[in-house]
């Protein structure tokens, strides 16, 4: 009798300690697609910016065609930026679209996914050393272009309409670098936050 009763506390102890490991994996598995959920969400923003420069794209060659048409840049000005704007943001989908797929969320690719994350950190900030310097080089290059093909004797509404573009050029440029690196930081960190996450989850 008393063997009886030590065995079925026994069982009962081995299917509490079953149930109480069953719960423990269930738990991980919530915590785990908590955790995937937030990266993704995460990075959700980057592709949104990146899907948004694609918009632009056409617009941006476009206007620009015109502005070359009224400042009298040249076809190899223009050509320059049109190749600089698709390389940019060809390499952008590249970095921060198509290095990262939705497999590599889960737990079995999470160690390969901080190095993928690791090493978009390193190729976007490539990216930005070289975008940064050939844009004030293009920049410059405008700017005289501009000045050497503008009419001598064009009338001073149209000569204060040149000065006044090359000076918001200046302004216009440095913003847009300012924008472009505080996007860039922005990006940066959030690949820090996803990697910290990952450690977080297969530390635990």
């Amino acid at each position: 009798m008393e063997e009886n009763n030590l065995s079925n506390e026994l069982e009962q102890m081995r299917q509490q300690m079953r149930d109480f490991k069953a719960q423990l994996e269930r738990q991980a598995i919530v915590n785990e697609d908590l955790i995937v959920s937030s990266m993704k969400k995460r990075m959700s923003w980057i592709r949104k910016y990146v899907v948004f420069q694609i918009c632009l794209l056409p617009l941006v060659i476009l206007a620009w065609l015109g502005i070359k048409e009224y400042a009298g840049l040249s076809w190899y000005n223009y050509g320059f930026l049109v190749v600089m704007l698709i390389v940019d943001v060809t390499i952008d989908y590249r970095i921060n679209m198509s290095a990262l797929t939705d497999d590599d969320y889960h737990s079995c690719n999470l160690i390969a996914t901080v190095t993928k994350l690791t090493e978009m950190k390193g190729r976007r900030r490539m990216a930005m050393q070289v975008s940064i310097p050939l844009l004030a080089l293009w920049l410059v290059w405008s700017g005289i272009e501009t000045w050497v093909n503008f009419p001598s004797d064009a009338p001073d509404f149209m000569r204060g309409t040149l000065y006044g573009g090359l000076i918001g050029g200046v302004f216009g440029a440095l913003l847009g670098m300012y924008i472009a690196y505080r996007v860039y930081r922005k990006m940066q960190a959030t690949n820090d936050e996803m990697i910290s996450q990952i450690h977080k989850l297969t530390d635990a």
